[in-house]
């Protein structure tokens, strides 16, 4: 028999019996369609992660107290001592690879109000330099932001995002008005450009920013803030990082050999955070898969044991016919893998949809890499295979009267 009628006698075998092979490779379509689905909605992630995670400028970086980190599990942190705007100071003028320095603070949960209206208490404001727009990658679309005037001479002067702007300036120009902002008035002197939702749904235009000086008497000095430093060029990048740890290490007199008592975070840092706790949720689900697709394939060898025992017969007549044990063999082979295969077809589809359906809702970009789809069917493959050797192995050893006696 040619292996091209082998095929076809196997795949004939399974349409016969089309609804027992359908609930036959039930766990295989879990197993694959829990991988696909979870590999791309965390591709999907990753890539609107990405972008959202680059918030700072180019060839930025930013020196905090406790650098933003996503961790799984407890986190301890040690204490450490504020940072504060005289060492920016001292940095601006001590790091000859550094161009831009810059300081801001923040409070959350202010809320601005215009005449009788006020938004609600979600606001971040922001204390800042000059250098906050640039470092940040934010941008003015109407007015000005602040100047190194307003921090010298504590102007009560606010820039404001679109959120706010929406809500209480409908209809009205905000550039001259005047807002109130935890009980003091400030002139709007500039508006935000829209920067939109992030991917945890969080809105990034409900800020607002006043020059560092007054946020300082309106909240004190006892608050550290964070450093925003831009280097000259992304040749100096990792140069500047260094002259800005040296300067650090020393003005706080951290002794040799010991660690940072501060974090240095910049966007492929805060990317590489998320990556590594997505690799857990990854491998997690994965290995969810591996059980679905074990219990498949433990359904698969299975319902071919029963196969073999429903077709003694016809395999007695094959081998008295001429059929040799190994096209025996590989006829139940190809059964088991061509199941498998369905199976596994089925939950990529499976998984596809359901893929598809929460990136709409969540509103991602649908990603589904190459490496998923070869290893699904890498992976049905070798199931197929080896749920189908025992029975394989079982029919080819049938005797042939024995089989041409079975009832």
């Amino acid at each position: 028999m040619y292996f091209s009628e082998i095929v076809t006698t196997a795949i004939s075998q399974l349409r016969v019996n089309r609804l027992r092979s359908v609930l036959t490779t039930l766990g295989i379509i879990m197993g694959i369609g829990t991988v696909i689905l979870i590999v791309a909605v965390l591709e999907g992630y990753r890539a609107s992660i990405e972008s959202e995670l680059n918030v700072l400028g180019a060839n930025t970086f930013q020196v905090q107290k406790y650098g933003p980190r996503i961790v799984v599990g407890h986190s301890h942190r040690p204490p450490r001592k504020d940072l504060t705007v005289e060492m920016a100071n001292i940095l601006r003028e001590s790091c000859p690879s550094v161009k831009y320095v810059g300081a801001e603070v923040w409070e959350f949960g202010e809320a601005v109000v215009y005449k009788g209206e006020r938004t609600n208490p979600n606001i971040m404001l922001a204390g800042a330099t000059p250098e906050f727009m640039i470092n940040n990658g934010d941008f003015v679309r109407q007015g000005r932001f602040i100047t190194e005037e307003d921090l010298k001479s504590y102007s009560n002067v606010v820039v404001l995002g679109m959120d706010i702007v929406d809500k209480l300036f409908p209809y009205t120009d905000p550039i001259g008005e005047t807002v109130r902002i935890h009980g003091q008035k400030f002139e709007v002197i500039g508006i935000f450009e829209a920067q939109g939702s992030s991917v945890f749904g969080e809105s990034r235009d409900n800020k607002a920013v006043i020059p560092l000086t007054v946020w300082q008497e309106i909240y004190g000095k006892n608050r550290s803030i964070n450093i925003t430093i831009m280097a000259n060029s992304a040749e100096v990048f990792d140069k500047a990082q260094d002259e800005v740890i040296g300067v650090l290490r020393k003005i706080r007199k951290v002794p040799p050999g010991e660690e940072n008592d501060f974090d240095i975070f910049y966007n492929q840092s805060l990317i590489d955070s998320f990556n590594s706790v997505a690799r857990y949720i990854q491998l997690g689900g994965i290995l969810i898969g591996l059980v679905s697709l074990a219990v498949g394939g433990i359904g698969v060898m299975n319902i071919m044991l029963v196969s073999v025992t429903e077709r003694t017969r016809e395999i007695g007549i094959r081998k008295a016919v001429g059929a040799r044990r190994i096209n025996i063999m590989i006829q139940f082979l190809i059964e088991a893998v061509t199941l498998c295969l369905l199976g596994g077809i089925l939950g990529f589809g499976t998984g596809i949809g359901l893929a598809a359906l929460a990136a709409l809702l969540a509103k991602l970009p649908m990603t589904i890499p190459l490496w998923a789809v070869i290893a699904a069917l890498i992976t049905t493959t070798v199931i197929g295979v080896a749920s189908g050797i025992y029975p394989a192995y079982k029919a080819a050893s049938l005797n042939v009267v024995d089989s041409l006696r079975y009832e």
